[in-house]
């Protein structure tokens, strides 16, 4: 039972070949107290046979998180995608980014129109572990099932995790932005643009083996 955790297949309805994917990295898992730091995306189509992934930051928006949220989804929707892929975005990355939204106060509210069609690859396999009673399987190890593997990204020595990125790299990289230390904030981001840019070449490589596709 517990393979079915990690392999699903998508529905007729869920496979498009124009799609975007998104992921946030933020300095708390509170959205009340704490600020995205970057946003990846990914976008794809598949019959055109092109691909890109960017890295959007709060230092590249000069500490302006508004500024960057709308980069974002302004990037986004001039790409008009059929749909938006994540893993777990229902519950944190698009949840979060409409706290701050509202929490920033926007004079007009940027919104992100393809995510009226958000495919969650987390979401059929969260269901499956529940009814299991097994753990909730981790994007990281959903791809080793499937024979995928992104590389991890390393900093100071260590694996960069999620926990270790909000607890002590994001807090770090919005002191320098704060401080203004220029050496700093490059030296950081070239550690979180590898970071995001894995997350999302990995939500594009699961939504294909989960489109069929690979």
């Amino acid at each position: 039972m517990e393979e079915f955790v990690f392999r699903q297949s998508l529905g007729p309805d869920e496979i498009t070949t124009r799609y975007a994917s998104i992921d946030i990295e933020s300095n708390s898992l509170d959205p009340t107290s704490g600020r995205t730091v970057a946003i990846g995306i990914g976008l794809k189509d598949t019959v055109a046979g092109e691909q890109s992934i960017d890295v959007l930051t709060l230092g590249g928006a000069l500490g302006d998180e508004g500024t960057m949220i709308r980069r974002a989804f302004e990037r986004i929707n001039e790409f008009d995608p059929n749909a938006l892929v994540t893993y777990n975005g229902e519950a944190f990355d698009l949840d979060y980014l409409s706290k701050r939204i509202e929490s920033l106060q926007f004079r007009q509210q940027p919104e992100l129109n393809c995510a009226k069609n958000h495919v969650d690859l987390f979401v059929p396999r969260k269901r499956s572990a529940d009814e299991a009673g097994v753990k909730w399987p981790s994007l990281e190890k959903v791809l080793d099932k499937h024979g995928l593997s992104v590389q991890p990204t390393l900093w100071r020595g260590e694996e960069l995790t999620n926990t270790l990125f909000g607890e002590e790299l994001a807090p770090e990289y919005i002191q320098a932005i704060t401080e203004d230390r220029a050496a700093t904030i490059d030296e950081l981001e070239t550690v979180i643009h590898e970071y995001v840019m894995g997350d999302i070449e990995s939500n594009i490589a699961l939504y294909e083996s989960d489109a069929g596709r690979r």
